[in-house]
């Protein structure tokens, strides 16, 4: 075995530095989530629902622990970390969007975020990132459920199309 191929799959050695591809991945990641951030600031402001009010907020910390975690890692890579948009909130608290809309939008977010989670992880070659990665994509399926549970309570979630039962169809 090589020396270079000891470094990159050696635990008890430093650390291999950051590729390109794994710090796009970081800096989209963190990028999307002040977009988060703003839009869970915004949020908090116009829904007046305690139960959706809550859940808007974990978003908020999930998407605030995400974007301390890789600042944090860049730091420690001796790389400057990001520093957040220069977008605004207003002061507005008239929502609007109807409750509804905002848990089905926040649901379909989930999604997005698991795939793109899912594809830095695929991408990454250190196991501290793919350790996170795995990790991080579990609290946002967590996350995603309470949001989901709030729609099948209120009803606000149809059963999607189903495939024809071909045994039932058969038999009549």
């Amino acid at each position: 075995m090589c020396k270079k191929t000891i470094l990159y799959h050696s635990s008890r050695r430093k650390k291999r530095p950051l590729n390109a591809v794994e710090l796009t991945e970081i800096f989209f990641n963190i990028e999307r989530n002040y977009f988060a951030v703003l839009l869970c600031m915004g949020l908090l402001q116009v829904v007046k629902d305690k139960e959706i009010k809550n859940y808007i907020e974990n978003g908020m910390n999930l998407s605030e622990k995400q974007i301390n975690f890789f600042n944090d890692l860049l730091k420690k890579e001796d790389l400057l970390g990001t520093v957040p948009v220069s977008m605004e909130v207003t002061n507005s608290t008239v929502s609007p969007f109807s409750d509804k809309l905002i848990v089905a939008l926040f649901h379909f977010l989930n999604s997005i975020d698991v795939t793109l989670i899912g594809h830095a992880l695929s991408l990454s070659m250190r196991l501290d990132l793919t350790t996170y990665y795995s990790k991080l994509i579990g609290e946002i399926l967590t996350y995603a459920e309470k949001g989901f549970n709030i729609m099948v309570n209120r009803q606000w979630l149809e059963q999607p199309p189903q495939a024809p039962n071909r045994k039932a169809l058969k038999e009549m």
